[in-house]
């Protein structure tokens, strides 16, 4: 691993330390894309999903700190604003021109950031936060994709999802997000045939199919498990236009569509639209 998670940068106050990791899971996932000469879309997934979950710790970082009452949190604010800035430059950088983002630079701000954030100025709030739950507690309220009028769901620990895609990275960066939101129950296809073969055995609520596959084609896939009449919603990701991905899929049922480069927040919203149309479960017996 590039970063490996250890006591020696634990904070001690629960949700801080869950983004951490959260965040060094994706960093680690940016490392393993730039080894394998990964495709443009996968790295540009996993950094704007980077991008999004350093706002998203910084802000709910930052309400701890108030409600603590912590005297420097100017300077730690000054902080988080650069550090969100220049993440915020590279991932604008690659969606300009992926091969003019020298890979090795950006790995070793990432890391340097990172590290050197926790360790030095985290550290520096842990005596004047670890102990004050109040203020954790109203940090931790903070969601990364907290339920709207808009699309009220809520219910992550109790959706049964899969997902269903060949590149390893890709997945890997699913699960990260997945998890952030406190998704229990995840099942993992590395191919159509195999997804097929474990819904027949254990259903599931959304499943997120990638279109373009070895062996089996997501649109086949979507039809295969049609005939299966389970009551799922399929999400299709491609690197196809969506209005591409409505024609080729037209009759097969699919409930939504991502494309890639996908982004975090457009992730979540899809799949959440797609688990409040789920038909209600039947009703218990007197």
């Amino acid at each position: 691993m590039f970063v490996q998670w250890s006591k020696d940068i634990e904070i001690g106050i629960k949700f801080v330390d869950a983004d951490h990791k959260v965040l060094i899971n994706l960093l680690n996932q940016i490392n393993d894309c730039v080894l394998q000469r990964e495709e443009s879309t996968v790295v540009g997934s996993v950094l704007e999903a980077l991008v999004a979950y350093t706002d998203y710790h910084f802000n709910r970082e930052e309400q701890m700190l108030v409600a603590c009452g912590y005297q420097d949190i100017g300077r730690h604010q000054e902080t988080h604003n650069e550090l969100s800035n220049q993440v915020h430059k590279i991932y604008t950088d690659h969606q300009k021109d992926p091969w003019k983002v020298d890979p090795e630079d950006v790995l070793d701000f990432l890391k340097s950031w990172l590290i050197n954030h926790i360790m030095g100025h985290d550290f520096a709030y842990r005596g004047a936060c670890v102990d004050h739950e109040s203020a954790s507690d109203l940090a931790s309220d903070v969601l990364f994709f907290p339920a709207s009028p808009q699309v009220p769901f809520s219910d992550w620990g109790n959706l049964r999802i899969m997902l269903v895609d060949d590149n390893p990275n890709f997945r890997k960066l699913i699960q990260t997000l997945l998890k952030a939101v406190g998704v229990r129950h995840l099942q993992i296809a590395k191919s159509a045939n195999e997804g097929l073969a474990r819904l027949s055995q254990r259903p599931a609520d959304v499943v997120l199919c990638d279109m373009v596959m070895d062996g089996m084609s997501g649109i086949e896939f979507a039809r295969q498990l049609q005939n299966m009449d389970l009551a799922t919603r399929i999400i299709m990701m491609t690197g196809y236009s969506s209005d591409e991905m409505e024609k080729r899929s037209s009759g097969l049922g699919v409930s939504g569509f991502l494309e890639k480069p996908i982004k975090a927040h457009v992730l979540l919203e899809t799949i959440a639209k797609a688990a409040i149309c789920l038909p209600a479960a039947p009703a218990l017996s007197a």
